[in-house]
């Protein structure tokens, strides 16, 4: 046996994970960029959720409402740049402000602490230029810098012996009698192979074709991913005072995006995005189309006070790893262990889109758990 945890994917999961297992394992990670992050972990809106959205006993529920708690004393821990601003969701209409109280309902329900009506009234003193006739408070939704959390959690690993493997490309892998044999391929197209006990698919965007090459039947297992598309719109500097916290309105149905907010970076800037484009191919396409900014634009202005038109510029682009269809209903995390499969110390980590980032080392201890109990 080479390693006895191999990792596919170098995304914040992926690095979580290898961070938590290699304190008492040895663990490789192999990565097809570069770098880490480079995919869905660095084009995002680097927000540390609160678990208010998802359906009650979802993962993504319960795993972000507990890593909420704990992410913070992880930050200041790691001199991690943070900030816990706070977001005020804001209803525009009754017809939002309904959706705003099921809201509520649904957030306490998942033991999201904190969170409260907020009175218009108070709300316009802290923020001026917000339009709404009803909003939400959250006191421990914050900001964080994704790259700096995501270098912490990839020298925690490297400190614990973990071998990273950049610009390396899974090919397959096998199950033979206790062992994987994982085949790799260079950027130079050089194969070799190692073998591992324990085998972790981390791959973000291209999960569900590790999982059909590790022997898993992605149709019949409902783990085929949908890629959606999210833009960006910078707000120019000289307009940064519009705002002083996150500000979300009343999300779409079916939680297929979370609206255009406006959020904040850790400079103070402020953007808005990202919108909701699933895709027909799996191109990585980054770009974000100046034909867009009216729909951001509209969007915005909706609930901001003196956004002009020509305050946004193209920002920047992500893609989610899906498993939600386009009008289809909401779809959990996927994290399971694949040994009903007949591939015991096949973890499968499908569909981490948001709250991925909150989440990530909460993932980590789920993995752990798994894999301890093969």
């Amino acid at each position: 046996m080479d390693y006895e945890v191999v990792i596919i994917g170098a995304g914040i999961v992926g690095l979580a994970v290898a961070a938590n297992l290699s304190k008492n394992r040895s663990v490789l990670v192999l990565e097809r960029n570069s770098g880490f992050g480079q995919e869905t972990s660095s084009r995002n809106s680097e927000v540390i959720h609160s678990g208010i959205y998802y359906p009650a006993n979802s993962l993504k529920a319960k795993l972000c409402v507990q890593a909420n708690k704990n992410i913070y004393p992880f930050l200041e821990k790691n001199n991690i740049p943070h900030k816990r601003v706070g977001k005020f969701i804001v209803a525009v209409n009754d017809e939002d402000s309904i959706e705003l109280e099921r809201l509520l309902k649904n957030a306490k329900n998942n033991g999201v602490e904190n969170i409260q009506e907020f009175p218009v009234s108070k709300l316009k003193v802290m923020e001026p230029n917000i339009k709404c006739v009803s909003a939400l408070w959250s006191p421990d939704t914050g900001i964080v810098d994704s790259h700096s959390l995501m270098n912490v959690l990839f020298n925690i690993a490297k400190e614990n012996g973990t071998d990273f493997a950049f610009n390396h490309i899974f090919s397959k892998a096998e199950k033979n009698i206790d062992l994987f044999e994982i085949e790799i391929v260079t950027k130079d197209g050089d194969a070799f192979s190692v073998t591992s006990q324990y085998l972790l698919n981390a791959a973000g965007l291209d999960c569900d074709t590790v999982a059909a090459k590790c022997g898993i039947d992605i149709k019949k297992e409902n783990y085929i991913l949908n890629y959606a598309k999210g833009h960006y719109f910078r707000i120019k500097p000289s307009k940064s005072n519009l705002a002083h916290h996150l500000i979300y309105p009343t999300p779409q149905k079916k939680l297929a995006g979370l609206g255009i907010h406006l959020t904040i970076d850790m400079s103070g800037s402020l953007k808005l995005g990202p919108d909701v484009q699933f895709l027909n191919s799996r191109n990585l396409d980054y770009s974000v189309p100046d034909e867009l900014q009216e729909k951001f634009y509209k969007s915005g202005a909706s609930y901001i006070e003196g956004l002009e038109f020509e305050d946004l510029s193209p920002d920047q682009a992500g893609i989610r790893p899906k498993l939600q269809t386009e009008g289809g209903n909401f779809r959990d995390f996927v994290i399971q262990e694949e040994s009903g499969k007949g591939l015991a110390g096949l973890v499968n980590l499908i569909g981490i889109e948001s709250p991925g980032l909150t989440s990530s080392i909460e993932i980590a201890n789920e993995v752990e758990k798994l894999i301890n109990k093969i």
